[in-house]
């Protein structure tokens, strides 16, 4: 199965996020996340046998912070950073690098089951959509001239993290949530 750890948005976050998309729809042509399916992605594990899932869920069972994390929308980013854009997300700013914090335990908890270490840096985003062909760099300033008045979003706290199986279907990614752990220490 393919797997990935994420925060979930809560319903609030993701009706501004929509918000967003709807600003860059006419400028963009892309396959657009649908609101209900927005999260930031903590670690993309992809295909994972079924007989290491109880592991890598045992695994994340020890992951918590003891501080609170605070997320708000505070920009557009553009992957890649330079040349053809390929997806256009939400950068998010993560109060107290709380979510960078719980981020980089997770990768280390994963890494015990036997993932991969994250390769990059790790950068809290929300994908709101994926160009098929990529698009000019003169993009990203249209991009964040179109979204700006909706800059800042509201902050929004995250109180767990959840594991998902993403199935590939024909409409697009259809995601399953399998676990979820709490984050903060109680």
């Amino acid at each position: 199965m393919r797997l990935f750890v994420a925060i979930e948005l809560p319903e609030y976050a993701a009706a501004h996020l929509g918000k967003m998309q709807d600003a860059l729809r006419p400028l963009i042509d892309a396959r657009w996340t649908p609101p209900e399916q927005l999260h930031l992605t903590l670690k993309f594990l992809g295909e994972t046998p079924d007989q290491r899932v109880d592991h890598l869920l045992k695994s994340l069972q020890t992951v918590r912070i003891d501080a609170e994390i605070s997320l708000r929308v505070n920009g557009l980013a553009c992957f890649p950073p330079r040349g053809p854009v390929r997806i256009i997300a939400a950068g998010l700013e993560d109060a107290g690098a709380q979510c960078a914090r719980l981020q980089e335990r997770l990768d280390r908890a994963c890494n015990a089951a036997g993932f991969a270490l994250e390769g990059r840096g790790w950068t809290a985003h929300v994908t709101l959509a994926r160009l098929k062909n990529g698009a000019a760099a003169a993009l990203r300033e249209m991009a964040a001239a179109a979204v700006a008045g909706l800059l800042p979003g509201p902050v929004f706290s995250a109180e767990e993290f959840a594991v998902f199986e993403s199935r590939l279907g024909r409409q697009g990614p259809v995601y399953m949530r399998i676990a979820s752990e709490k984050i903060k220490n109680s």
